[in-house]
């Protein structure tokens, strides 16, 4: 805190003013104010009492008199402080006050001789002194490192970026409308986990002190919430966290939000249905998503196909596993770059990506997936190397993940054991241990079922039009600060693929 800052709080002591009050007597939102003066015309008045808090944005000084810009969470509106009337207390504030402090102005709202909705004080209280300046108040605060390290400044510097996670609300609570709707039961399932599963994926790994017990953070809601349809909830969601340990780049995020939720007596086109009308009504919620929502629907064996020129079962050496030789050879052919010492799967994530994702503009449904990158989804009767799956698509990236849910327990135990096989042969630390207990449970019986899974900050970076995933997280993961005793490894740049 720098003298200027000291000697203004000094004033304020010195004239009995108290620098963090317990309370105040708002009464009333700026937004209240603005609104309740949209019939009066220029110079005209209201005659009750308001008392309105904020922050102080701006304090334009006219002599005698001055205005000042308040903001509160619902909109920014003016004051007008005169000398003559609020008398020491005017100078007091002229001195002590400055942008950053929160106050509370009492008043009569009236309109200016330019129609600007605003408040004449009567008096006015200190809230809370700030002991540090605002970023630069023209020009919002620019630096990205300090937008997401302190994301409260950039809140306050700048309004779009308040606009986008009041949008992001909305969604969420659309989302919750339409599940809702359907009859669906919002539940929260563990965080903690004994074993990672419902996603291949390389888990964070801690250690319980108390059960002596190793536990991770799941990477996904599936396992548990098909659980409880086991166990008689009809239909089921979370809208939750899932972590990651995985590269940062402008699509991913270690620790992310995923909407999961799950049907009994449903199947992949009931699902589809339902992300249909999530999409939809998140979009109309949104307030910034301007373009019609048009879903096309394509199969990817005739994607695949068409990118490649073959028929992908000529890729499979069985309906469980891809031909490596086969797939390498295709994607040099295609000129796709891949990972010579990668698992098999990722040069099929690779050709998908380059040759099939980059012609799909909009929204896409894409049908029916290979069963050997789909282990826990129903096969397509009559076609053992297909899978009743989906995933929805915006321009490539993809938004839903969809199953017709794998409901036999022994075929369950065959695939998590291939899955083991490749773990082993290729080295894959995404692959997740088979799940003993999810076995059991499947046991015991679960319904034909459909399952769906969005990552809702991709699909709010799609309806706001956000080209970074940190843009729509309020407190992304970043690396910890030099000096702040948190030990790190590599640049920040580095972790970033």
């Amino acid at each position: 805190m720098n003298e200027i800052k000291q000697a203004k709080i000094e004033l304020l002591k010195k004239a009995g003013r108290e620098l963090y009050p317990a309370r105040t007597a708002r009464a009333n939102s700026c937004l209240q104010i603005k609104n309740s003066l949209d019939a009066l015309g220029p110079t005209e008045r209201r005659p009750e009492t308001v008392v309105v808090a904020g922050r102080v944005m701006q304090i334009r000084l006219m002599g005698k008199s001055c205005f000042i810009n308040i903001e509160d969470s619902t909109a920014k509106l003016q004051a007008y402080f005169k000398a003559d009337e609020l008398g020491a207390d005017y100078q007091l504030f002229v001195d002590a006050i400055e942008a950053g402090d929160f106050i509370e102005v009492k008043g009569f709202p009236f309109k200016t001789k330019t129609g600007e909705p605003s408040v004449h004080a009567q008096s006015w209280t200190l809230l809370s002194k700030s002991l540090l300046p605002l970023p630069e108040k023209w020009h919002g605060l620019k630096d990205t490192e300090t937008r997401y390290r302190q994301r409260y400044l950039d809140l306050v510097s700048n309004a779009q970026v308040r606009e986008i996670f009041q949008a992001r609300s909305r969604i969420v609570a659309a989302i919750r409308e339409v599940l809702d709707s359907h009859g669906y039961l919002e539940v929260e399932t563990p965080i903690f986990q004994a074993q990672p599963g419902g996603a291949t994926a390389k888990p964070f790994k801690t250690f319980h002190e108390a059960l002596g017990a190793d536990l991770y953070l799941r990477i996904a809601t599936e396992l548990h919430l098909k659980r409880l349809i086991v166990g008689g909830l009809g239909k089921v969601y979370e809208i939750g966290k899932c972590f990651r340990n995985e590269g940062i780049d402008t699509t991913h995020n270690p620790e992310f939000s995923m909407l999961e939720a799950y049907e009994a007596y449903g199947d992949y086109n009931t699902i589809a249905a339902l992300t249909e009308e999530i999409v939809r009504r998140a979009a109309g919620k949104s307030g910034k998503f301007s373009g019609e929502v048009i879903f096309e629907k394509r199969k990817f064996p005739e994607l695949w196909q068409k990118a490649t020129g073959e028929e992908l079962e000529r890729f499979l050496g069985d309906p469980y596993h891809f031909d490596r030789a086969k797939l390498e050879a295709c994607a040099k052919k295609l000129n796709v770059a891949y990972d010579h010492k990668g698992p098999t799967h990722k040069i099929f994530d690779k050709i998908m990506d380059q040759m099939i994702l980059t012609q799909l503009p909009g929204f896409v449904f894409i049908f029916d997936y290979p069963t050997a990158i789909s282990p826990l989804a129903k096969q397509v009767p009559g076609k053992p190397e297909w899978a009743e799956r989906f995933e929805l698509f915006y321009n490539g990236a993809e938004l839903a993940n969809a199953f017709s849910e794998l409901n036999d327990p022994q075929e369950q135990r065959h695939r998590m054991e291939t899955q083991l096989e490749s773990k082993s042969k290729e080295k894959d630390e995404e692959i997740p241990p088979l799940d003993e207990d999810y076995i059991e449970a499947l046991a015991y019986g679960l319904p034909p079922t459909g399952g769906l899974g969005i990552g809702i900050d991709r699909l709010c970076m799609t309806l706001l039009g956000i080209d970074s995933i940190r843009e729509v997280i309020l407190f992304p993961t970043l690396k910890p600060r030099e000096g702040s005793g948190v030990r790190g490894q590599g640049s920040e740049e580095e972790s970033e693929k």
